[in-house]
């Protein structure tokens, strides 16, 4: 069976959907969902003419962070909108240093400025060593995940950056919705990327590829002949994330369409958030935070130095 759309050899089947779909008009699928949904996601920020002047992309060398920014700079270029890219440093041995090194290459290629902040500029230590010093009660991911998300904020606020783009695919984002409508935590829903305002010190983040699944956005990479980062973060395994990555590809492979049924319905839920979920700041470092006192990072940051 050719290409749904011209015979051709098709490269992709989509169960969801029922397409099978050639090189040419998968590449153009995926090029017009990213710029679909990034379009949509600035709607609420700018008049129908206007659009940001400059926006960074969260990139680790991975996949999907290297399809954003390969997409991003696509976009970019024909709006006349400055990107810069934004990498972290954990300090994970034998992971982190080939990963950041195809993440530079990647930005030298496209001609896109990169800025890098490691763990031990933002606390003091890198992920190695807190977590040999201070094992946390939950996942190693717990810990890095704040620490991440408050790195690549100051790296955004510092680059004067509009808005923050993060690599997120489908699955990313399903799984993200499935783990907090099982913590029936509302809050949390709200305060999920994409952001639909600003708020004082945070970024705006935007998920253009949130509705592209993980295999497509891998498929898409190979295609293009984009270097990335094939290796798995050595905590990986211990993520709780795990546990409903396995839940959701069961869903989806017993009713395709799964994934895209719990986005949009999260989108559905947020639209019907009538009332404006409230935000602290942080005594501590004047960041805004979803609960009274010290924000996470902070609390965090004062145990590592006991």
């Amino acid at each position: 069976m050719g290409c749904t759309k011209c015979e051709e050899n098709p490269v992709v089947f989509r169960r969801y959907s029922g397409q099978n779909l050639c090189k040419s008009h998968f590449f153009s699928s995926i090029e017009q969902s990213f710029s679909k949904e990034l379009r949509s996601q600035l709607k609420p920020f700018f008049d129908r003419e206007d659009h940001p002047k400059r926006v960074s992309v969260g990139v680790s060398g991975g996949k999907d962070s290297t399809v954003a920014l390969f997409l991003l700079s696509k976009w970019a270029s024909a709006m006349n909108v400055e990107v810069i890219a934004l990498s972290v440093n954990e300090g994970i041995s034998g992971y982190r240093d080939e990963s950041l090194e195809i993440a530079v290459k990647n930005c030298e290629n496209l001609g896109v400025e990169i800025m890098v902040k490691s763990y031990e500029e933002l606390v003091g230590s890198n992920l190695d060593q807190i977590l040999e010093e201070h094992p946390p009660e939950a996942t190693p991911c717990s810990t890095c995940g704040v620490l991440r998300r408050r790195a690549l904020n100051l790296l955004a606020n510092e680059s004067k950056s509009d808005f923050l783009i993060l690599g997120h695919n489908l699955d990313d984002c399903a799984q993200t919705i499935l783990m907090n409508h099982s913590r029936g935590d509302i809050s949390r829903f709200y305060r999920m990327a994409p952001h639909r305002r600003r708020q004082d010190s945070m970024v705006p983040r935007l998920l253009p590829l949130r509705r592209i699944p993980e295999r497509e956005v891998y498929l898409y990479a190979l295609l293009k002949e984009i270097p990335f980062h094939e290796g798995d973060c050595p905590h990986a395994k211990a993520a709780q994330r795990n546990v409903f990555r396995d839940i959701l590809l069961e869903l989806e492979n017993n009713q395709p369409g799964t994934r895209f049924a719990l986005t949009n319905g999260f989108d559905r839920i947020r639209d019907n958030i009538v009332e404006e979920q409230e935000v602290y700041t942080c005594p501590s470092c004047d960041e805004i935070t979803g609960t009274e006192g010290m924000c996470r990072f902070c609390v965090m940051a004062e145990s590592f130095s006991v």
